[in-house]
C-alpha cells in the first residue's frame, strides 16, 4: 500500500486543472463586475463656464476624457433695466406736531419735556396727563409719521416706538406723534 490518500492520483494534472478553473472563474466574475460598473456608472461629468459676455469669445464646456461635447454659445443683448427707488425724507421738526403726556405722576415732567422739544424746533401741543401708567415710555405715531417718531427716540432713550393703537385714535387728533412718559422715565 502506498502512502497516498484514497482520492490521490498519480498525476498532478487534476490540481492544475482545478487551479485553472478557479482562476478562470475569478477572471469571469471580475470582468462581469467591471462591465456592470462601467454600464451603471454615471456618465461623464460636464463642467461649463459662465455664460459668455457680449463681445467675448465663446468657449465650449470641458468634459471627461471619455466624451467630448461642443456647444455653440448664442449671445443676446437687451436694453438695460433701470431701477428707481423713492426715499421719503424725514420731515423737519417744524413739520411735526408732538404732544407729551405724563403717565408717571412726576409733577411738571411732561411740560419740561415739551419745552425741550420746542427748543429743538418741534411744533408742540400743551402737555397733559395719561392713564394708565405705562412702562416703558411710548412714542406713538399716526400713519405716515414712523420715521419722525424714530427720530424722537434721541430725546427719550429706551422708549418703545409703536403705531398709535386703534383704541387710542381719538387721543389728541391734532398730534402727529404722541409721547407718553412711562415709569422708567428719569429727568
Amino acid at each position: 500500500m502506498s502512502g497516498k490518500g484514497k482520492h490521490a492520483s498519480g498525476s498532478s494534472y487534476g490540481f492544475y486543472r482545478d487551479l485553472a478553473v478557479m482562476i478562470a472563474g475569478i477572471l469571469l466574475v471580475g470582468t462581469a463586475v467591471f462591465f456592470l460598473l462601467l454600464i451603471f456608472a454615471d456618465g461623464p461629468t460636464v463642467t461649463t463656464s459662465p455664460p459668455p459676455v457680449a463681445g467675448s469669445p465663446t468657449t465650449s464646456p470641458t468634459t471627461s476624457p471619455r466624451q467630448t461635447t461642443t456647444t455653440e454659445a448664442v449671445t443676446t443683448t437687451s436694453a438695460p433695466t433701470t431701477t428707481t427707488s423713492t426715499t421719503i425724507p424725514v420731515r423737519s421738526p417744524g413739520e411735526v406736531r408732538v404732544v407729551v403726556l405724563n403717565s408717571v405722576g412726576i409733577a411738571g415732567a411732561a411740560g419740561r419735556f415739551t419745552e425741550r422739544l420746542e427748543a429743538a424746533g418741534y411744533q408742540t401741543l400743551p402737555a397733559d396727563n395719561y392713564t394708565p401708567e405705562l412702562d416703558p415710555s411710548r412714542i406713538w405715531y399716526r400713519e405716515g409719521f414712523s420715521r419722525e417718531a424714530n427720530e424722537l427716540v434721541a430725546f427719550l432713550l429706551n422708549a418703545r416706538v409703536e403705531a398709535l393703537p386703534p383704541e387710542e385714535q381719538d387721543l389728541f387728533p391734532g398730534a402727529d406723534v404722541i409721547i407718553i412718559l412711562g415709569t422708567g422715565y428719569q429727568e
